[in-house]
Parts: structure tokens; C-alpha cells; sequence
């Protein structure tokens, strides 16, 4: 129930300053702004949940104040992206390749952290069995499991901010992308349509590999 509550809190509070944004005369400014506290409320909610999966009320309240710095500096990149500043570039067609260039550059970057996890998330698998076997006959004490849970968390923590990159990143292009088809420039819509895709199949796999470490921190939880 505090979890509930203490979401609706966050949730009203972006609502009362997104309405506190409207006064912003500084179009670059504002839309900062809006990004920076739209993130935070979607970076906040995102990491109660994970904190929840991992260790009940109190893992939810420190899961919420990570997403929430996460989701603050996530959003406030989304409110600098290249999608909010069209009017910058000379031509629609030069705005809408730096909106692909970019939407690459990201989808590289989540590829090279999925890729780079599968390693870890072995290891640890390996690890947390080991422990759970060790712990059941007496070989290994709590605070080694704890240890194990903390290196858990911080993986799952990493990962929620490469989520929240993702969501921001996918939300900015697929307003490029409606831009784009209304303007009938379906060589980019298509370029869009495609490095989308390609993003949401990354975010995808973020998820289930923090739904695979939320699994292991709850195989040793004492």
C-alpha cells in the first residue's frame, strides 16, 4: 500500500510541475524541463518495480529513488535529442538523418550492453546456484549470500537505466517517424521504421535479462 501511495505522490507531483513547465517562455528550456521530469516520474515507477521484484517494500523505496535519479538524467537527454530541434536544421530531410544517425547510435550502444551481459548473467546464475547449494548445507553464511544479492542489484540498477535510454529514445523516433509520414518522406520512414524496431528488440531483451536477475536475487534471499 506505502508503494502505491508513495507512486501516486510521484506521479501527481510530475503532473503539477509539467503544469509549471507551460510557464517557460525558452522553448529549449522548457522542453528540458519536461523531459527532465517526465523521466523522473517513468524512471521512479520503473525502479519501484524492480526494488519490489528484488526485495519486497524496502527494495521498492530504494528502487524508486534510483529510477528516479536515473529517469531524471534519461529524461533530461531525451529533452536535449536532436528529434526537439528541428527548427536547427536546414532542411527537413538533413533533421530527419540526424534523427536516424542518432536512433543508430543508441541502438549500438544497448547491443554492445546486451551482448556484453550475457557473460555476467551466466556467471552469476553459476554463482547464486553455488551459494543456494552452499547455504543449504551449512558452507556458506548469509552475509556471503548478501554480497551476491548486491552484485545482483547493481546489474539490475545498470540495466534499468539502458531500459529507461531505450523508452526515451523509441518515444523521441517514433514522433520523428509520425513527422516523417506526414510529410510523405517514406525513404526515412522506412529507415525509421526499421532502427524502432531494432530498439524495441533491444529493450525487450533488457527486460527479460532483469526479470532472469530478478529470479537469481530471489534464489538467495534469507
Amino acid at each position: 500500500m506505502k508503494r502505491v501511495v508513495a507512486l501516486f505522490l510521484v506521479v501527481a507531483l510530475m503532473g503539477s510541475s509539467l503544469s509549471g513547465c507551460a510557464n517557460i517562455q525558452d522553448d529549449g528550456t522548457r522542453t528540458k524541463t519536461e523531459g527532465t521530469m517526465v523521466g523522473a516520474g517513468v524512471g521512479a515507477a520503473l525502479g519501484a518495480g524492480i526494488g519490489a521484484l528484488i526485495g519486497g517494500r524496502q527494495g521498492a523505496a530504494i528502487g524508486a529513488g534510483v529510477g528516479l535519479l536515473a529517469g531524471s538524467a534519461v529524461g533530461y537527454a531525451a529533452g536535449s535529442h536532436v528529434a526537439s530541434q528541428k527548427s536547427k536544421f536546414a532542411s527537413e530531410e538533413a533533421w530527419l538523418e540526424a534523427c536516424i544517425q542518432q536512433a543508430r547510435e543508441t541502438n549500438s550502444k544497448l547491443k554492445a550492453h546486451n551482448a556484453g551481459l550475457k557473460g555476467q548473467v551466466a556467471a552469476l546464475d553459476r554463482q547464486t546456484k553455488q551459494l543456494q547449494t552452499a547455504y543449504k548445507a551449512n558452507k556458506a553464511d548469509r552475509q556471503q549470500l548478501m554480497a551476491e544479492q548486491s552484485a545482483i542489484e547493481g546489474k539490475v540498477k545498470e540495466n534499468a537505466q539502458m531500459i529507461a535510454l531505450a523508452e526515451a529514445e523509441i518515444a523521441a523516433q517514433q514522433k520523428v517517424l509520425a513527422d516523417a509520414k506526414a510529410n510523405n518522406k517514406t525513404q526515412e520512414s522506412a529507415q525509421l521504421e526499421a532502427v524502432i524496431a531494432d530498439l524495441q528488440r533491444q529493450k525487450a531483451q533488457l527486460e527479460a535479462t532483469n526479470k532472469q536477475l530478478a529470479s537469481m536475487s530471489a534464489r538467495i534471499s534469507v
